[in-house]
């Protein structure tokens, strides 16, 4: 089931309990999208996630999905990034577009992110057909976990 983007959350704080004030973070409903999908193949929280299109019913291409890899015989769609980890057959839920911790193997804040041959990364985009799937909001001077935007449509 798709999710909403007519209802936006604003507050970029609020109150605990004790009256302090608590940042929001990226988890709350301030314009992140978030699709559920099935993993097709076990996928890690951060990976970058494509449809799998080696599946043999056209529907459950649209539905299933596997870390994401440039290198794959068949057709590579990176969808997103997987907010938590799910082994094959259960749901992840996949954020397409907004701000979330993904696996980067190398950029600066600011470069523009596509899938790698090593499945579930993502790096600078090397070619202009390179679909653009993120912006680095960090900057990442080894392979490791770091803040992202997911474009949403790329």
């Amino acid at each position: 089931m798709a999710t909403s983007t007519l209802i936006q959350y604003l507050e970029t704080e609020l109150k605990d309990g004790f009256g302090a004030t608590v940042a929001v973070g990226t988890s709350s409903m301030n314009r992140r999208q978030v699709e559920t999908f099935i993993a097709a193949a076990a996928v890690a929280a951060g990976d970058v996630v494509s449809l799998d299109a080696a599946q043999a019913a056209d529907g459950d291409k649209a539905i299933k999905v596997k870390p994401g890899d440039s290198g794959q015989t068949k057709l590579s769609c990176p969808v997103g990034v997987a907010l938590a980890a799910a082994g094959i057959g259960e749901k992840v839920e996949v954020c397409v577009r907004g701000v979330c911790e993904a696996k980067l193997l190398a950029c600066t804040e600011g470069d523009v992110l596509t899938h790698t041959a090593t499945a579930g990364s993502m790096d600078t985009i090397a070619a202009a057909t390179d679909p653009q799937v993120a912006i680095a909001l960090e900057t990442a001077a080894a392979p490791g976990t770091f803040t992202v935007y997911v474009r949403g449509a790329f």
